[in-house]
């Protein structure tokens, strides 16, 4: 899980300046149904900076249980620049990932990082104008690289708790590798920059050392789609889960992408070629369409969205008059924001989307086809989630 940091500028569009108590009602809610949905040698990771993640190491103690904590996994982000380095203060220059199992007995795959992939103590671009100062060929120079970067060096080193910050490690974010064609956007050439997505090499780490090929990962934040790309790539079968619309036109196309064959991230590494499928599905909405009008609202129609929610079948039944009249209650002087706010309250969070069991109600319209594909997805072979 990716889930919003809540530091008010979530690049993903979530809401990310939850009230503190309402962002661990968020994870609490996704926290228990993912233990539910764990098989028994299962494990979570959980990314988070410092704005939450000692809360969240806390809630994740009372559900998973403290004997169920496995590691608390320091990643340094990379190189810093800019204007992070002004900070009348310590650098802050890390993300946490807190590594909790289900049961005791979990799966483990311990994964080293081998000499070929350690981190280059010295790089060519940075030393080459000196080496040519000493009169030193081309063909010298890659043999002392050699030498300096790989042959005095072990076989392999085994990972610490703390990624990316040894002389072995070689695990920036997204923000520093993005030249190497693993950036979305460029891969999608959109122009906006899609900001926030781990690196695959990142996501490849947690699912090589928890899974097996042909395991199920799943993702509740799947955002640009880095996990899901990474667990096709590999081998093993995922379930991704997105709220936002943005998913149609950038997750959705990445994945094609990735089907296509796309070099980018861990594809070289992994010898990927391409292949394989997947099934892209949509809730189909009932109140979350009035949830979406309160959102988008203006002064000039946030009254006719009350009465079209006073009217609503959907809400009134499980509203009291007292609720309705709270809201009625000088609503006309309430600054927009608060008019969104109290009409949200009133929607019933169980009706957002249409259940499967309403699904041959009539009044919901749902085609034979839609019918058939979903009755297909819930009535398939029952497999658990790693």
């Amino acid at each position: 899980m990716d889930p919003p940091y809540n530091t008010g500028n979530d690049s993903f569009n979530y809401n990310d300046s939850f009230n503190h108590s309402t962002w661990l009602t968020f994870m609490k809610n996704r926290l228990e149904l993912a233990k539910k949905l764990l098989s028994d040698d299962g494990s979570i990771f959980i990314n988070l900076d410092y704005n939450e993640v000692h809360y969240c190491k806390v809630l994740m103690d009372d559900i998973f249980g403290r004997e169920n904590f496995q590691r608390e996994i320091i990643w340094r982000i990379g190189w810093v620049s800019g204007y992070k380095t002004s900070v009348n203060n310590y650098i802050r220059n890390h993300d946490t990932i807190l590594f909790y199992s289900k049961n005791k007995e979990f799966y483990f795959n311990k994964h080293y990082i081998l000499n070929s992939e350690f981190k280059n103590l010295v790089k060519k671009d940075k030393i080459k104008s000196e080496f040519e100062k000493l009169g030193i060929d081309d063909s010298l120079q890659n043999k002392l690289l050699d030498i300096i970067n790989y042959k005095t060096r072990p076989e392999r080193y085994p990972l610490e708790d703390i990624w990316n910050a040894n002389e072995y490690d070689d695990l920036n974010s997204i923000a520093i590798v993005s030249y190497s064609g693993e950036s979305v956007s460029k891969m999608l050439k959109i122009e906006n920059d899609i900001k926030g997505q781990k690196s695959e090499k990142l996501i490849e780490r947690i699912i090589k050392n928890s899974t097996k090929e042909g395991d199920i990962v799943l993702d509740f934040h799947l955002g640009s789609g880095t996990t899901c790309a990474v667990a096709h790539k590999m081998g093993r079968r995922y379930i991704g889960i997105e709220q936002m619309d943005y998913i149609e036109n950038i997750t959705v196309e990445r994945m094609k992408k990735v089907i296509e064959g796309e070099q980018g991230g861990i594809s070289k590494a992994v010898n990927w070629q391409g292949g394989g499928s997947f099934v892209y599905c949509e809730l189909k909405e009932d109140a979350n369409t009035l949830l979406r009008m309160i959102e988008e609202a203006t002064e000039k129609n946030i009254t006719s969205i009350k009465e079209k929610i006073y009217k609503d079948d959907r809400i009134i039944p499980y509203l009291t008059s007292e609720e309705l009249e709270k809201v009625n209650k000088d609503f006309e002087n309430l600054e927009l924001k608060d008019k969104k706010k109290v009409l949200m309250e009133l929607i019933d969070k169980n009706k957002l989307y249409v259940n499967y069991s309403d699904m041959e109600d009539e009044k919901y319209s749902v085609s034979e086809e839609d019918k058939k594909f979903t009755n297909s997805f819930y009535n398939h072979k029952k497999g658990d989630v790693k």
